[in-house]
């Protein structure tokens, strides 16, 4: 199984460094290719329980991850995993460039609604 936190961290490398443009999330993404669904789910599992993470770049990271988490996760239990973390969420962002948002709930609401 994949560790998402150790992941989000960047304490897992693309798989080609040197063929890589992205971030941690992207880097997600590249490890979720060609995964059975078990292990897409208990992924989606861990990054819906790091939307409570007590470190804010981690939650900060986990809520920019619901974009491209979409791609293989049904919206309505992203949906009802941020509902669940609402309190967590409604702090202020850690300073990174991707987050446009005053809030990590508001940023979660934006990702969930754009393609």
């Amino acid at each position: 199984m994949l560790d998402v936190r150790n992941i989000l961290d960047g304490q897992v490398w693309p798989r080609n460094v040197h063929d890589f443009g992205g971030d941690v999330t992207d880097i997600l993404m590249e490890q979720l290719e060609g995964c059975d669904s078990a292990t897409i789910a208990d992924a989606a599992q861990q990054l819906f329980d790091l939307f409570r993470d007590e470190e804010l770049l981690i939650r900060s990271y986990a809520v920019l991850a619901i974009g491209s988490i979409r791609k293989v996760v049904q919206t309505h239990l992203i949906r009802q995993a941020v509902d669940q973390a609402e309190l967590f969420l409604k702090v202020a962002p850690v300073p990174i460039w991707q987050i446009s948002h005053a809030s990590l709930w508001e940023e979660a609401l934006y990702r969930l609604s754009t393609e």
